[in-house]
């Protein structure tokens, strides 16, 4: 039993990471459970406001679960890539303009095939820039706490257990699933996308070990998407969100536009993808993640 659960260096990988995962989603499931059934919500609307709160509190939860077991395990936060890094800034800038570009790249590619057209601004006066400071708010939300939940705690402690790269594949094919089946109308060619870049995400922490890069490319690709072009989202019913920047339409094949699913199940993301796994290689292209044990 002992051979089970300690290994040579310790509590194995795989005992560890569930216990994160309960200290996480135990009180969060507990919290859910009391706003449904004594506040008789439901359901969170697609919007700003709503967005912004309910990523906040999972945040909170995936960073108080983080540091509940770097105080077990007597590492700092940096071991695990979610630390306040002195160049955490500069690749956070980094990363947001790679989503902001990667974005902009598919979108003028489904324009240039007649899937995306512009008239105007959907919003005007100070209402644009009230929504976009919250969406803004809200995407960066989104953006720490799954990077922080999914590919901090746990990428470095599946990594020490089964090896970096096992673990970046099996934690990425469980987001992909997690989109694909806990989103309605979903199609492969999402789950595949979405996975790939959880993959991308990984190499980036692979090679500028923390997740800062990450947190910026998630928050600007989906910001530029959503919120400045009008994507459509399964999470939205399939339409734009409130608020969005530009008075825009999708028009054609689905497979060129990604339908209700938004940009990041068109086709072009494949080349897209293959192009930004290259040119982060040749920008980035010392490992520095999972760090020797230096505690």
């Amino acid at each position: 039993m002992r051979g089970a659960l300690v290994g040579p260096s310790g509590v194995r990988a795989g005992w560890r990471l569930l216990a994160f995962l309960v200290v996480v989603n135990v009180p969060l499931g507990l919290l859910q459970w009391v706003v449904i059934k004594v506040f008789h919500v439901e359901h969170v609307d697609f919007a700003a406001g709503p967005l912004i709160l309910g990523e906040a509190v999972s945040l909170a939860f995936a960073a108080a679960g983080t540091l509940v077991m770097a105080r077990w395990e007597r590492r700092r936060l940096e071991r695990y890539g979610v630390g306040l890094v002195p160049e955490g800034i500069a690749l956070l800038g980094e990363g947001t303009l790679w989503g902001a570009l990667s974005n902009l790249a598919v979108i003028a590619l489904i324009a240039l095939c007649g899937g995306y057209s512009v008239t105007g601004l959907d919003v005007h006066g100070v209402a644009l820039v009230t929504t976009t400071l919250l969406w803004v708010a809200a995407f960066l939300a989104i953006a720490l706490a799954e990077e922080v939940y999914f590919r901090g705690y746990p990428l470095y402690t599946l990594s020490t257990g089964i090896g970096f790269w096992p673990a970046a594949a099996l934690l990425s094919l469980g987001f992909g699933a997690l989109h694909f089946f806990g989103k309605p109308g979903e199609t492969w060619v999402d789950g595949t996308t979405v996975s790939l870049i959880a993959l991308f995400f990984c190499l980036t922490i692979r090679r500028t070990g923390s997740v800062w890069w990450a947190v910026g490319w998630h928050f600007s690709w989906n910001w530029m998407s959503m919120g400045i072009f009008g994507s459509p989202n399964t999470g939205n019913q399939g339409r734009p969100l409130p608020g969005h920047l530009l008075a825009s339409s999708f028009h054609g094949s689905t497979w060129l536009t990604g339908g209700p699913m938004g940009a990041e199940a068109s086709l072009w993301m494949f080349p897209l993808l293959a192009a930004l796994f290259g040119l982060f290689h040749l920008r980035h292209r010392v490992a520095r993640f999972p760090a020797e044990d230096g505690r």
